[in-house]
């Protein structure tokens, strides 16, 4: 019998990715990387590399006639490395490369995104950008996403032969219930943006401003300031991800108070203002004017992500 050192540190590669995977589900932190929907499939995950350590676990140890076998099989040598090679620089970059993100995961603290990667990704042209793209998304949505085209008894639309992920309605509204939501946001006169709804009102407070304004707002998010911005001006935003974490944009209001010169960005606030609409790099965006402002701690869940919306009769 002989023990491979190779096949050992593949099995404790493989050990310690499902090690990770699952301390993360167990911590909770796996929500600061991926969308709630994507939970199971990343559970699915953490199981395929448990199994697939427990299969290597049956290479670590070998034999002398075994391996024989794995060199000369019908009398001819075999050129593949089996992990029994000698180990080369070329191995050992290769090695490198899959342990990195396991260690840089498991030793290193996972923190929030914050303004830095607000300003890295151009948060304030993606906020004015999508001002004048709230409306026509909405607009295709209505049009393209219609009970008709869904086929009765099921959730797919017609047409697509590729399965609908079943995790991908974890976090669902029924159309109709989206639709009246949308129209009550309308006729509301003051709107508190919850977390589970909030990229919902703030779609519909982009694309409806005019009809919004002088309607009260209350949210909680972060500071994040661009270059340009007055004494009185911040953003207060949060993150969304739709899929995962590389996917991550900003999402938030301008604001206007006389505090705001004095508060730091990434602190955390509540605010409470009116919505009114102002120019700004040449769009017209909505802007908060704050009326009532407090800091608060970040909480658990910094982000938050778009609500699915189930097509059914």
């Amino acid at each position: 019998m002989k023990l491979n050192g190779q096949q050992l540190l593949r099995a404790t590669i493989l050990l310690f990715f499902t090690i990770f995977i699952f301390r993360l589900h167990v911590s909770g932190d796996i929500l600061k990387l991926i969308n709630p929907k994507y939970e199971t499939l990343s559970q699915i995950g953490a199981s395929l590399f448990l199994l697939l350590f427990l299969v290597q676990m049956h290479r670590v140890f070998t034999f002398g006639t075994k391996a024989e076998h794995h060199h000369h099989e019908g009398g001819h040598d075999h050129h593949h490395d089996h992990g029994d090679q000698p180990m080369n620089l070329k191995k050992v970059f290769s090695y490198m490369i899959i342990v990195f993100p396991i260690a840089s995961g498991m030793l290193l603290p996972l923190s929030s995104l914050d303004a830095s990667i607000a300003k890295n990704k151009g948060a304030t042209l993606s906020i004015t950008r999508q001002a004048e793209q709230e409306e026509s998304s909405q607009d295709e949505l209505a049009e393209t996403q219609t009970p008709d085209e869904v086929p009765p008894g099921t959730e797919q639309p017609a047409g697509d032969d590729n399965p609908i992920d079943p995790n991908i309605y974890k976090n669902t509204i029924k159309k109709t219930e989206y639709d009246q939501l949308r129209s009550d946001i309308l006729l509301q006169t003051h709107i508190e943006m919850g977390e589970t709804l909030f990229s919902t009102y703030y779609q519909e407070i982009m694309a409806n401003t005019e009809q919004l304004q002088g309607t009260r707002v209350s949210l909680s998010g972060f500071v994040y300031r661009e270059e340009g911005f007055s004494a009185e001006q911040l953003v207060i935003g949060r993150f969304l991800i739709t899929h995962c974490v590389a996917d991550a944009g900003l999402i938030g209001f301008l604001t206007e108070f006389d505090q705001a010169k004095n508060i730091e960005d990434n602190t955390w606030l509540d605010v409470t203002g009116t919505i009114q609409l102002t120019d700004y790099q040449g769009s017209q965006i909505p802007v908060i004017e704050v009326t009532d402002v407090e800091t608060i701690e970040e909480p658990d869940q910094p982000y938050v992500y778009p609500i699915n919306i189930e097509i059914v009769e």
